[in-house]
């Protein structure tokens, strides 16, 4: 997963790399790129730009369609944030009530926003993703955050509570009983009644790098584990490599099945 030949999507720069800090992990995936002006990117499936200061994706067959980043500041997801994960769903599946400060284990991170969720819920996090593209746009946006402040507690403190690796978490031989959560969300079909969800998804679903076993996901989740898994999916999913969970919390459009260890 980890080399530019492995990904079926072909990506294209347009941006001077020097604007990218050279010890990030990215830095590498990135100066693999071409470099050309969007007027030549025809060749190309996606084009990392700069949107503000902000690592971006486009999709070059689609113009219209808005940049994917990772941007933890957006109005949106601080709403989000405001009304914490105590109560809500997740938190009750992660058992925020009866661990102190979990640590987590984020086994499919995607665009880091679960992660930054649980970080602010007082959670020690540790997110994986396999995807180098996708784990490029992560690893900007925790860097941005790093380095700013938002309302109520400082962005830098949520996202320093976050360790973000890249790697394909059924090839690292991890320890046993190594986090108290492992945090599951294979990707799903987006909700239909969201357009710009469905567009977001799409991308994501193009981009990210081959198919990973149900079963193996669990097993080695559950080895992982000392306490729980716990895997977010669509309420009409069928159950992760057709396990049955322990438990089974479910909202109008999601649900979380925990298997207790």
């Amino acid at each position: 997963m980890g080399d530019l030949k492995s990904d079926q999507a072909k990506f294209l720069r347009h941006f001077d790399l020097a604007e990218i800090p050279s010890e990030t992990v990215s830095h590498c995936f990135l100066a693999q790129l071409d470099s050309t002006d969007t007027a030549c990117a025809a060749a190309a499936d996606y084009l990392f730009i700069l949107d503000q200061g902000r690592l971006a994706l486009i999709s070059v067959q689609n113009r219209r369609q808005s940049p994917v980043l990772v941007d933890f500041f957006d109005r949106a997801f601080q709403r989000r944030l405001a009304g914490g994960l105590h109560g809500q769903l997740m938190g009750k599946a992660l058992g925020l009530k009866s661990l102190r400060t979990p640590t987590v284990l984020d086994a499919t991170a995607g665009l880091g926003t679960d992660s930054y969720l649980m970080a602010h819920a007082g959670c020690l996090v540790t997110a994986i993703e396999r995807s180098p593209a996708i784990f490029a746009l992560l690893e900007d946006g925790l860097r941005r955050a790093v380095r700013a402040g938002c309302v109520r507690e400082s962005a830098s403190e949520v996202a320093r509570r976050i360790e973000i690796r890249r790697g394909d978490f059924l090839l690292i031989d991890w320890p046993d009983k190594a986090y108290d959560v492992v945090y599951l969300d294979p990707m799903f079909p987006a909700d239909r009644r969201k357009a710009s969800s469905r567009r977001e998804m799409t991308m994501l679903q193009n981009i990210a790098t081959g198919d990973q076993s149900e079963s193996e996901l669990l097993s080695q989740s559950l080895r992982c584990a000392k306490r729980r898994v716990v895997v977010k999916r669509n309420r009409r999913s069928p159950e992760l490599g057709g396990t049955k969970p322990t438990l089974r919390l479910q909202g109008s459009r999601l649900r979380f099945d925990v298997y207790c260890c």
